[in-house]
């Protein structure tokens, strides 16, 4: 018996039985073996935990097919490459030439003290001090430039951040997996992250969750902000409890990683319209997966690294303690877009709150906050509540969340997933059909296709572990839904071909995108080789999809190939 490490106590309610092998809290109920304590504890996920215990147990680890061998080193290598790079980076900013940037940091609140805890370093002016230092330690620049720290360019490689404060970012267990640079100064763009490589992809981490996980599960809550400085602004005043989303994109694999250490989310964005539509865009992804959710506003202008450098601790925790539950903010925002004491005015903001108000599921919840609008608007609440009940109507009912059905002829039945664009649907009959048919992955993976061809981050997931013959919860949950559908029809070859349509537009508007940020990001000689390279390969893919139609249309009818 002992206290639990789960919840305050200070009478023992922790039991460990040895014999059974499992352990049992009296106090708040939680219980399992040895797996479920190292994943509770440690805030992993299954898989993770196994492996941490079978290392401290001097047990080897099953081993795993050629393939995912292959898959692990080169992500080990990767993080290694990237831990060298913060190493040099965070050198350099201590260095003679890394004044400059010691005292822009300075200027930004941003001690030595906190430069240390947050590893912060400076990439120096010039193209090629990464590329010496890596090949002084003779390392394949291929590998750096998967790695995202370097580039070909016209001579050779260069470095990818010049003259720019380095913020190194972590996964949630401390490994080095990408960074983020700040422009000193004026310039294009401001702010440059690591491209996305085998492990860097946005959509899936947050910046600085590797330092505040622990805080995060002691408050039994996560602040979530925007950008690196405002995160550290936040940290420097006491708050701990802190994660940046790299941006205002926020996706359901975010959601998933907070999940393991708290359900109450703060969302502290700025106070533009950016920061505005990355509340509302989060809110179905938190709330759908049962989360609590509240948004500290600030006044119009400001930014959580602005306010908290301005203003005492006791001011950034009153600011927080206020926040205001999700749907009441959105609320409050509706009306105070309109001058609800005019005719139109009202009608227009009504129109606002009754959208947020028929999305809830909650029937008491849904009850108290056309009470509460109905008041804020001076209006009847029996006619809000009618409209409501409309909207509700028109938009289907509430849509029941999917689950994992036992794969038999008694139990099967079609799940109803969420409405999704045309590239996603694609993306998941693909899927459907590699799960109904998988010798089709073979022939998936011989036509060049691999996961990063799928747009979606849970297609991607589902894909590397088919491709693996490996299985986890997550994978399990997304193969369930799509297995509660019937089988596709017509042919294989079609979707594949649609597929590849995708997959090529995509493309192309990704470089075109790179072309577009190229001409503002510098001026110069070498300039001229990055804009050819790009157009060549635009080109080349111009040409790939102009010859595919050309033999389309030249096939014969009757003779395609058959699924």
């Amino acid at each position: 018996m002992g206290l639990c490490p789960f919840h305050s106590e200070k009478t023992p309610s922790f039991s460990v039985n040895p014999e059974k092998r499992f352990f049992y809290c009296f106090g708040c109920g939680t219980g399992g073996n040895v797996i479920n304590f190292v994943m509770k504890i440690e805030n992993l996920s299954f898989t993770e935990a196994v492996i941490k215990l079978a290392q401290e147990a001097g047990i080897p680890v099953p081993e795993v097919s050629p393939e995912r061998q292959r898959i692990q080193e080169k992500r080990q290598r990767l993080m290694e490459l990237n831990q060298l790079a913060a190493r040099f980076y965070y050198r350099n900013l201590r260095s003679s030439f890394g004044s400059q940037a010691r005292k822009y940091l300075t200027g930004r609140g941003i001690d030595e003290q906190l430069a240390r805890t947050f590893f912060i370093g400076y990439a120096p002016p010039g193209w090629d001090n990464l590329v010496n230092f890596f090949e002084s330690q003779d390392i394949d620049l291929t590998e750096a430039a998967e790695a995202g720290l370097v580039s070909p360019g016209r001579r050779g490689y260069v470095d990818r951040f010049r003259d720019r404060i380095i913020f190194p970012i972590c996964d949630h267990l401390g490994r080095f997996i990408g960074f983020g640079g700040r422009i000193i100064g004026d310039g294009h763009p401001k702010y440059l992250n690591t491209a996305e490589t085998p492990v860097f992809q946005k959509g899936r981490i947050f910046y600085g969750l590797n330092w505040s996980k622990d805080a995060i599960k002691n408050a039994d809550q996560a602040v979530v902000v925007e950008g690196y400085t405002d995160l550290i602004s936040l940290y420097a005043k006491g708050v701990q409890n802190v994660v940046a989303s790299l941006g205002t994109a926020f996706t359901a694999e975010h959601a998933r990683l907070l999940e393991r250490y708290t359900k109450n989310i703060v969302i502290a964005f700025d106070s533009d319209a950016a920061g505005e539509r990355a509340v509302q865009r989060g809110m179905k992804l938190l709330r759908s997966a049962g989360m609590k959710v509240w948004v500290a506003r600030l006044p119009e202008g400001e930014d959580p690294d602005g306010f908290a450098r301005r203003h005492s601790a006791a001011d950034v925790q009153a600011w927080l303690g206020q926040a205001l539950p999700l749907v009441e903010y959105l609320i409050t925002e509706a009306l105070n877009r309109h001058n609800i004491h005019t005719r139109e005015g009202k009608f227009a903001a009504s129109h606002e709150i009754i959208d947020v108000l028929a999305e809830l599921e909650n029937a008491v919840e849904r009850d108290e906050y056309i009470r509460y609008a109905a008041n804020k608007l001076q209006i009847n609440e029996a006619a809000l509540r009618v409209d409501v009940g409309k909207r509700q109507t028109e938009e289907g009912g509430f849509r029941p969340k999917p689950h994992i059905m036992p794969k038999n002829r008694h139990t099967i039945r079609r799940v109803q997933i969420p409405e999704v664009s045309h590239e996603e649907l694609v993306e998941r009959d693909i899927l459907r059909w590699v799960l109904h048919q998988p010798e089709l992955l073979d022939d998936f993976k011989a036509k060049g296709f691999s996961a990063d061809d799928f747009s979606a981050a849970q297609y991607q997931h589902l894909f590397n572990l088919l491709a693996q013959g490996e299985w986890d919860e997550e994978g399990a949950a997304v193969a369930g839904e799509l297995l509660a559908l019937d089988q596709p029809n017509g042919k294989w070859t079609e979707y594949i071909n649609q597929f590849q349509e995708i997959a090529w537009k995509r493309t192309l508007t990704e470089i075109e995108e790179k072309l577009s940020s190229l001409e503002n990001e510098r001026k110069g000689f070498d300039i001229h080789m990055e804009l050819y390279v790009l157009l060549k390969e635009y080109y080349d893919v111009r040409r790939t999809v102009i010859l595919s139609r050309r033999r389309d249309l030249a096939r014969p009818a009757g003779r395609g190939e058959n699924a």
